[in-house]
């Protein structure tokens, strides 16, 4: 817990600072900043699961194209004109349990906050979805970032919960590949981990 509200200050000073080299007034900078961190608790909500007095815990369902976007919102949304994000495939609509396992993208986000694409104007990431029936593979490219340093994550805690996540709750594999334009990450997992059928884009 601890080391993921340390995450969250330094995501929120890597936001303003990529908001300021865009803003040319202080209204500009206010508003970019505000968006951003709204956004970003979007993404956070989205992750716990909620409760209530009746029912308790009960899981939230969504589709894992709303999870991104709204995990990608703070560094300028998904598939619209210029976007720093675009997402290709076919959407899945994900499970409660799963919903929370996926949330490990707001890692891949973090560090390319960071270290990777997203710490600079330029960057980009190509999110690429393949659904085989047995299996969902996605695939996160970065380009356009700073010089990328395989030392930089390291086995970080990002890295080991991205690993002990996909290994354990979704029995899937996760690999890194440090190209010289940028990091690659290819996620695979078990479709029937998902729980659910695909949803209709």
């Amino acid at each position: 817990m601890d080391h993921r509200v340390k995450n969250l200050f330094t995501l929120t000073s890597s936001i303003v600072t990529l908001s300021a080299r865009s803003a040319t007034t202080s209204e500009e900078l206010a508003a970019a900043v505000s968006a951003r961190l709204i956004a970003l608790a979007q993404a956070h909500a989205l992750t716990i699961p909620r409760t209530s007095e009746a029912a308790g815990r009960n899981e939230q369902a969504t589709t894992l194209r709303t999870l991104i976007q709204t995990i990608v919102a703070p560094y300028g949304g998904v598939d619209r004109s210029q976007s720093r994000v675009v997402v290709t495939g076919p959407d899945i609509a994900i499970a409660g349990g799963a919903v929370t396992s996926f949330a490990l993208l707001r890692e891949f986000a973090t560090n390319a906050a960071k270290y990777g694409a997203l710490s600079v104007q330029e960057g980009r990431v190509d999110i690429s979805c393949v659904d085989d029936g047995d299996h969902f593979v996605l695939t996160w490219n970065e380009s356009g970032g700073p010089p990328v340093d395989r030392q930089t994550d390291g086995e970080g805690f990002g890295t080991l919960l991205a690993k002990a996540t996909v290994r354990g709750q979704l029995a899937g594999a996760i690999s890194r590949d440090w190209k010289p334009e940028g990091l690659s990450i290819r996620l695979m997992v078990a479709r029937d981990n998902l729980s659910v059928q695909r949803s209709e884009d």
